[in-house]
């Protein structure tokens, strides 16, 4: 998959990330609708898709990581959890 044209990076952030979830491959958008927009869990999801739990949770992360790079921000890192 090739980076959007250098154009793009003088777009808002918005019109970024719609161009860069438009280049997903049509698996990864598919999971990403079902577990952001639809909020069906990643068992859910591999069900409705007939999936590995597993494919559904790397073909997610993969979409994450694509839109982070395209849009041109680093993809968020889980917050260690402090002791209480």
């Amino acid at each position: 998959m090739r980076r959007l044209p250098t154009a793009v990076d003088a777009l808002p952030e918005q019109v970024r990330v719609a161009a860069a979830i438009e280049r997903l491959e049509t698996r990864e958008r598919h999971v990403l609708e079902l577990v952001l927009l639809e909020r069906l869990t990643t068992l859910e999801t591999a069900g409705a898709l007939r999936l590995h739990v597993r494919d559904v949770e790397r073909l997610l992360a993969t979409a994450l990581e694509r839109i982070a790079a395209e849009a041109g921000r680093a993809p968020a890192r889980p917050r260690a959890r402090r002791a209480a």
